[in-house]
């Protein structure tokens, strides 16, 4: 079937007039007819915060903010209404450290500037017809990253795909497809931490087992560790695995006890308890563990160890 762009509602933002002119009749020669343009972060703010659009462009150059902290707002659910909204980035001077910054904001993809209209097309389309996953990891929400590697994702709701494709859609049909997705990416967000903590304690144990002091490689491996149980309770939250917050916090003390000999040999019991309390964090997130009162059994098994 013959995709028609004509109800696909674009949000074109970008202090450079010749740019966003040059993109607004890329676009519109296209097809694209529901074309709304700004040159202010104010205006991208006003635009999402008044709709769902399908798709956002904007540029580094607009002069009242950061486009790049703006992105990563949208991804983390505190600006506009759709955390999931396709958005292309354009850049007049993309250095290394402005290209870094850009994808780790959770943007769909980078636009040099001066760009070619096959090139804006090209970008547009492959939003239409393969756009990436969409992944969480520690402090990133969003498309999947070169780094992500084999990282599970969700499937992303893409209004913009479905306009194009001739669905009507309704405000509250979006705002369902979006709760949808949101729950689908907690549970992503709740995977992970078993998925972390199995890697840091992995790289730890054998470190530790060959004895003698805290260096500064494995204080910064418990300190990651921590980082992750600390967060686990509010993470872990409302979700089925909310029981796993007391294995998570047991951990948590355990790397802190390990931290506390400051360059010291630590405590020989708290280097056997990270092994037995992975795996039974581990074992609750595989569902073989399943209630608070099994978590306290297994807890008190492992202290008495």
């Amino acid at each position: 079937m013959a995709l028609d762009y004509a109800e696909c509602d674009v949000i074109l933002v970008d202090d450079d007039l010749n740019s966003r002119q040059s993109v607004k009749n890329i676009l519109h020669n296209h097809g694209y007819r529901k074309l709304r343009t700004g040159r202010t972060l104010a205006d991208v703010r006003e635009f999402l915060s008044k709709g769902m659009p399908d798709l956002l462009i904007g540029s580094t150059d607009i002069k009242d903010g950061d486009f790049v902290n703006y992105v990563r707002e949208v991804r983390n659910g505190t600006a506009g209404n759709n955390p999931f909204i396709p958005i292309i980035t354009m850049v007049g001077e993309p250095t290394p450290e402005l290209v870094r910054r850009i994808v780790e904001s959770g943007t769909d993809t980078v636009v040099a500037k001066p760009f070619s209209t096959a090139q804006v097309l090209d970008r547009v389309q492959d939003l239409i017809d393969s756009r990436k996953k969409f992944v969480i990891a520690d402090d990133y929400i969003g498309p999947i990253r070169r780094k992500d590697g084999g990282a599970p994702g969700i499937d992303a709701p893409n209004t913009l795909k479905a306009r194009a494709n001739g669905q009507s859609l309704s405000f509250a049909e979006v705002e369902s497809m979006i709760n949808r997705a949101t729950l689908k990416l907690h549970m992503l967000k709740v995977d992970v931490i078993g998925i972390q903590i199995a890697t840091h304690v992995t790289n730890l144990v054998p470190l530790l087992e060959r004895g003698g002091r805290v260096d500064p490689a494995i204080r910064t491996e418990l300190l990651a560790l921590l980082d992750i149980t600390d967060s686990s309770d509010d993470k872990l939250k409302d979700s089925k695995y909310e029981h796993v917050a007391e294995l998570c916090n047991s951990l948590g003390n355990v790397a802190s006890s390990i931290i506390a000999s400051r360059g010291g040999e630590p405590d020989a019991k708290d280097v056997r308890l990270l092994k037995p309390l992975s795996q039974a964090i581990q074992a609750c997130f595989s569902g073989a563990i399943t209630d608070v009162a099994q978590v306290k059994a297994i807890a008190a098994q492992i202290g008495a160890m």
